[in-house]
């Protein structure tokens, strides 16, 4: 079993940062009003504005293992025959999925079925799925964007090692 963690963006962590906050701040003006009513308020307002976003930042993740892909985000979960995709390809598509990240693979499955995930380790999520039984004609016509995604993981190594040579 491989468990793949999703890439998370910078600009959505602060999102969801700043919701944290807001949402803490807009429940300490109704528990200083105090009752019955704001009390109940404020634990939804706390649930639902600050408790799920956490949920499904801290929980999004892809497993691969015994010819499937499952998908976790908060209370969502997607169970995917490996064998059943079709197709596995960059996007930078602004649909939205079990992704938190703008840099991301979209998945054709099934009968005309999409899901767009992002793991932090493209290349060995990628190559763990040709491990479980990804379909080879699916893996030549996506050679092109595994290359691609070793490329980038090399710029990314590169632009690391940049930085701690400054430090």
């Amino acid at each position: 079993m491989d468990v793949f963690k999703s890439k998370v963006d910078k600009w959505l962590l602060i999102c969801l940062i700043l919701s944290v906050i807001a949402c803490l701040l807009g429940t300490s003006v109704m528990l200083e009003e105090g009752g019955t009513l704001y009390t109940s308020i404020a634990a939804i307002t706390i649930i639902a504005g600050a408790g799920f976003p956490l949920w499904i930042f801290v929980s999004t993740k892809y497993i691969v293992r015994n010819g499937n892909l499952k998908i976790i985000s908060g209370p969502f979960s997607w169970a995917i025959p490996i064998e059943s995709i079709k197709s596995v390809e960059e996007t930078q598509s602004t649909i939205t999925g079990p992704a938190l990240s703008f840099d991301r693979l979209e998945i054709i499955y099934g009968e005309d079925k999409a899901i767009i995930v992002s793991p932090a380790d493209e290349t060995q999520f990628m190559q763990k799925l040709e491990q479980e039984g990804l379909a080879r004609d699916v893996m030549s016509a996506n050679k092109k964007a595994v290359e691609k995604m070793s490329k980038k993981t090399k710029k990314q190594l590169k632009k690391t090692k940049k930085l701690s040579s400054l430090s």
